[in-house]
């Protein structure tokens, strides 16, 4: 709860959501789900909801000096650890699809829980991430499930499943995405990926060859690419409705395939903060991830 105290603090400051979110560098639903979470752990509102503003209610008034004294006490009970000097990072390898939808906001998080932490990135594809977790040299990583059984040290942690969805320029007027694929240009999302490995055995059980022009890795590149008419792609449902202007998005029908996005450590390795992390990634799954239509 110690996050969401110090977001309850924040938003009586500034009297504003919005505002507390661009201060924690949270989302504003995530800052309303905080404080609803604490709400309901105390069992009495905090705030009055007024439009855009938010105000104390007296029961809110009356914690304050309170949960300002249990943050110096918690701050206090940390200064016990060993110095910041001799802290060791957190090393999290983590796929690029995910580090804006779920590894952001899940550090931010972290970070209002443990501000002396250091945190290190590591980017790449997933089947270098599990290499490298493997070798000692990761402390998690945030991979797309791979499609082969898990080796008996490790252990996996779901997230979120992410449903395949073709995209095709806006102009488009099929709505037959296999007559598409025979017909357009496809755009290949990264055959060396798990993602795109699903995508490749998806393909062939269909037996559908397209006529590829690109290949990559980077998700956001291939929707660019469609939105400028170079041809079609499939690609996970969440980053088909982004802010890309100019695509159309097409289900597959009772053909839907999906990846498990989730995270992958070692059993018996123990590293700080990683399983409050992977708590917030839960939090992040939950808050920052829209809900695909057909699971409505």
């Amino acid at each position: 709860m110690i996050p969401e105290l110090r977001t309850f603090i924040i938003a009586a400051q500034t009297e504003s959501f919005a505002s507390a979110a661009k201060v924690i560098g949270l989302t504003q639903s995530a800052i309303s789900a905080q404080i609803r979470r604490l709400e309901e752990e105390l069992g009495y509102d905090l705030f009055e909801r007024t439009g855009r503003s938010v105000t104390l209610t007296s029961a809110g008034n009356a914690i304050l000096s309170q949960v300002e004294d249990i943050l110096s006490s918690f701050e206090a009970l940390r200064g016990l650890r060993r110095p910041p000097t001799d802290s060791v990072p957190l090393r999290i390898g983590a796929i690029s699809t995910v580090q804006t939808s779920l590894l952001a906001p899940a550090i931010a998080r972290l970070h209002l829980e443990l501000p002396d932490l250091k945190v290190r990135i590591v980017p790449g594809l997933s089947m270098v991430l599990l290499d490298r977790l493997d070798a000692g040299e990761l402390d998690a990583a945030l991979i797309v499930r791979p499609p082969f059984g898990l080796m008996p040290d490790m252990q996996w942690h779901p997230l979120v499943r992410q449903t395949y969805v073709m995209v095709v320029p806006a102009h488009t007027e099929h709505e037959n995405w296999r007559q598409i694929l025979q017909t357009q240009p496809f755009i290949r999302y990264d055959s060396r990926s798990f993602g795109g490995r699903t995508l490749d055995r998806f393909l062939k059980a269909q037996g559908i060859a397209p006529r590829q022009v690109v290949e990559t890795e980077e998700l956001h590149t291939i929707l660019q690419m469609v939105a400028n008419n170079m041809g079609c792609s499939i690609v996970p449902y969440i980053f088909a409705v982004s802010v890309v202007p100019n695509i159309r998005v097409l289900p597959l029908g009772e053909h839907r395939i999906a990846r498990e996005v989730g995270v992958m450590t070692l059993r018996g390795h123990m590293a700080e903060g990683r399983e409050a992390l992977i708590r917030y990634l839960d939090e992040a799954s939950r808050d920052n991830v829209p809900p695909e239509p057909w699971n409505s």
